[in-house]
Parts: C-alpha cells; sequence; structure tokens
C-alpha cells in the first residue's frame, strides 16, 4: 500500500485540484491557474480522451515530460509516444481515472515505455469539460532517480485508486490523507 506522496509538486497539484473541486462534481482544464501550480509546472500534464481513438491526446505538458519523452507531446495520442508493449496497461490505468472518476497515485518506476525510465511518482487526476462526465486528465509525473530500464522492469509499480467524491467536502481531508499519508 502506497503510504504517502512524497513529492513537493504531487502535493501542490493535489491542493490546486481540491480547491478547484469545491461543491463540483469535477472540476474543467479551465479552472486549473497555472500560477497557483508554480513551481510544478515543468512535471504537469494534461490530456483529453478521444473515444475515436480509445486513448488520450497530450494538450499541454511541461518541459520534464517532453524531456522524458525526448519529444514535445503537445497535440499527439497516448499511443504515439508510449511503446507498444506498455501502451495497454498505461492506457488502462488513465482509462481507469475517468471511468471511475478516481485519483490516482503511482509509485516505482515511471517512464518505463522511454529510455528515460526512473523511480518516481504519478499523479493522475480527472477533468470534466462539461462538469459532469470526466473526459480528460491533469497529472504530473516525478523522475527521482533514473534506472536501468532492466532494473526497473524488476520493480513493481505501486498504484493506488482514490474516488473523487470522496474528496469532497465534508470528507477530503480523510480521503486526501490517504493519498498524502
Amino acid at each position: 500500500m502506497i503510504s504517502s506522496i512524497e513529492s513537493a509538486a504531487l502535493k501542490a497539484l493535489l491542493s490546486h485540484y481540491l480547491e478547484t473541486l469545491g461543491a463540483k462534481r469535477l472540476p474543467s482544464r479551465q479552472d486549473i491557474d497555472a500560477l497557483k501550480l508554480g513551481s510544478a509546472l515543468p512535471v504537469i500534464w494534461i490530456s483529453e480522451y478521444e473515444p475515436a481513438a480509445g486513448t488520450f491526446r497530450y494538450r499541454l505538458a511541461g518541459e520534464e515530460v517532453n524531456d522524458a519523452f525526448g519529444q514535445s507531446v503537445n497535440g499527439r495520442l497516448l499511443s504515439e509516444i508510449v511503446s507498444a508493449d506498455r501502451f495497454d496497461s498505461v492506457n488502462a490505468a488513465f482509462r481507469r481515472v475517468i471511468e471511475e472518476e478516481a485519483a490516482m497515485l503511482a509509485v516505482g518506476p515511471v517512464y518505463r515505455c522511454t529510455d528515460r525510465v526512473a523511480l518516481g511518482e504519478r499523479l493522475a487526476l480527472p477533468l470534466s469539460s462539461d462538469g459532469e462526465t470526466a473526459d480528460g486528465l491533469i497529472g504530473a509525473t516525478v523522475r527521482k532517480t533514473l534506472v536501468d530500464l532492466d532494473i526497473a522492469v524488476m520493480q513493481e509499480q505501486k498504484l493506488v485508486y482514490v474516488p473523487v467524491n470522496s474528496l469532497a467536502e465534508p470528507t477530503k481531508r480523510e480521503a486526501a490523507g490517504r493519498l498524502r499519508g
């Protein structure tokens, strides 16, 4: 079980997300205030789900996200940037976030689909363009220690999903505590 979010960037994203959530079912991309994310911006990414493609299209990605992929991912489908052997598991994890309207915290190997694999943390949260139906994600991925892919394969990525509605008042602090530790 994952006991806490360690990264200040992920904590900042979660805090801002909870602020924007308020009484809404889900926040929209327009609710996100880049000025409030400050130093977390290099690791932030936003994507929209495209049902026809069955995957996500990146709409925004910070410098560290683009660096991890070795290219700009803006405007590209997840299927275009994630290796074929990793695509199904990554896509399924992201789809679960929108289908279950859940926050996802991943700890362990990140960016295993690239040659820039590292140990780190990833937080993904659902967004909604209409305020009701999850159709996008905002997330942040922090690489802490670069590792060889062979080492990363031996380490399991731990995933925790927490329903966003449990993050809403009055249990907001308790649910967020499950992610933060």
